[in-house]
Order: C-alpha cells, then structure tokens, then sequence
C-alpha cells in the first residue's frame, strides 16, 4: 500500500499567514520529492471526511496540521487511538497546542521534523461526551467567552496584529458583566461537589487555553488524569479584579473561590443548560461526562 503525508490547511485561521506558510512547506516537501496530498480550505467537517477517506485508501505515515488550535481539535477526532501521528505548525490565533509542547513556527524545522518523526510522543486525549479534545474543556463562564471571541468582530484585528490574549481580555470583561451562575452538582471520580453558585469548570488535559492563560496549573498530558479547576462562591468583580491577572500570573489555585482536583472521570450536572468548549470550539450543553484517555494520540513534535 502506498505510504503518503496529508496535509491540511486552513487558510482562515488566526492571522491568516497559513496560506503563505503552506507554500514554504511545500516548497520543502517538493525539494525532498515527498507523496502527500493537500487540502487547502474548506469547512472542519470536509477537512475530517478528506482525513478520513485518504485513511481508509492508502497507509497515512501522518497528518500535518496548518492552522490553529480548532483545525488541530477537528482532525484529533479521526486519529485517536490509531497509529497515524499527526504535526502541527501553527498558524492560529491562541496556539496553546504549540506552546504547551514547544512547536516549532519554522517551515523548514517543521518538514524535517515531520519525516524523521524522532520526537514521536503518545499523549492524552480528553473525551468529552462523544467528542475528543486535547487541551482543556470548559463549563460555564469560560465556554461563555470563548463562545464570545469566536463570534467578535475584533477577533481578526487583534490576530492579524498578533495579539490574540486582548481577544480574551475582552471577552472576559464583558462575558463577566452579564453571565449568570449556576447550580452545579460534579462527580470526580466517587467524589461528588455540589454548589449553588458555580462559574465555571475547566477540565485539563494541559494547563493552559486562551492563547496562554494558566487555568489547570499541574496538568500534563502524560500522566492519565485530569485536572479540575473550579470557580464558585465569588463576587462577579473578583473574577475581573483577581482570577483573570491570576490567570495571567499562572496560579489561579491560590485565588479565593477555587477548588482543585484530579481525576479520571468528571460529571458535571446543572441546574440549566450550560456551554461547554473543548480546546476553544463550543460543542454543547451540559449535563457532559469527561474522561481522560491515556497515550491514545501520537504527536510528532517539532522542537
């Protein structure tokens, strides 16, 4: 069976220099007379049914990502728990995927990287109902502003300037001024927490989202569990006052209103439908289960 590289390219993604970055890559892969094929643009869905399709005709060696953390979470979901490995050269607007394991931003680097595949890891995948993730999943008010940026009409300014952190800032501010708390009752592993004021609720897999915003400080996407960020019993002002610079400082544990946890199974009930992310992308509502799933990836780094 032939052996080939995809490549997906998403064009649309952060400040939009995918584009310009495919056309050094392929310029190396053509240089070393490579077998790949290519989607350039599309839709998440169509880029999962190209992935999908190419693995069931020919032996895929991996998948190479251009694009952000969404391109990367769309493709994640047709790779876990096989033995096609997948790279990542970002090219989005946060990039926590590549700054939690050191991606190289380098076209060159990156093609070198991509066929010698040294640094092969298996890693952590977060499941969250029927949807996998890799980074950190959401419950409430950071689904909220999540749901906000990936909806703003600022959000492309501030990427084409590189500064995707003001896009959170932003949403923060404004998400905390009107989103409402709500009743939660939460199962981590046989340990159950029940509040009547909860904010939010972040599951990590990783330590941080947000374009860099440390929310699960102790996380690592080796070790099979999961850490558990909880925020509740806190007035809307201390949210903008003390856990967004907390966030920022990289210890949101030592606020006042957070509880944290490990495990391996989290399930989360509440008193209304609330949205839940998972590595930046709304999915749903709750009620949602997350499980951790060990070493079900495999991440070519490119450091």
């Amino acid at each position: 069976m032939v052996l080939i590289y995809i490549i997906i390219v998403n064009p649309s993604s952060g400040n939009g220099n995918a584009r310009s970055l495919w056309t050094k890559v392929e310029r190396h892969l053509k240089k070393k007379h490579v077998q790949y094929d290519v989607l350039i643009g599309g839709s998440e869905a169509s880029a999962r049914e190209f992935v999908w399709q190419k693995m069931k005709e020919v032996k895929v060696k991996a998948v190479a990502i251009i694009g952000g953390d969404g391109t990367v979470n769309a493709i994640l979901q047709d790779v876990v728990h096989t033995d096609v490995a997948i790279a990542v050269l970002p090219a989005g607007s946060g990039n926590d995927i590549a700054r939690i394991f050191g991606l190289t931003y380098h076209p060159g680097q990156f093609v070198d990287q991509l066929l010698t595949a040294r640094k092969r890891k298996q890693i952590d995948v977060l499941k969250v109902n029927t949807s996998y993730g890799l980074t950190v999943t959401g419950t409430g008010l950071d689904a909220d502003i999540a749901e906000r940026i990936n909806r703003a009409f600022y959000k492309k300014w501030f990427n084409k300037m590189g500064a995707g952190t003001f896009n959170y800032a932003i949403g923060t501010i404004l998400s905390s001024l009107v989103f409402k708390p709500f009743k939660s009752t939460i199962m981590i592993d046989n340990d159950k927490f029940v509040s009547d004021e909860t904010w939010l609720i972040a599951c990590g897999n990783t330590s941080s989202y947000g374009g860099g915003l440390v929310i699960c400080p102790y996380a690592h996407p080796i070790d099979g569990v999961l850490d558990i960020t909880m925020l509740h019993t806190v007035k809307r002002t201390n949210i903008l006052f003390r856990l967004f610079p907390a966030l920022l400082r990289g210890n949101p544990v030592l606020t006042h209103g957070v509880t944290y946890k490990k495990g391996k199974i989290v399930t989360i009930h509440t008193d209304r439908p609330i949205s839940i992310m998972v590595d930046g992308e709304q999915i749903g509502t709750t009620p949602v289960q997350i499980t951790v799933h060990a070493k079900a990836l495999q991440l070519i780094l490119t450091t």
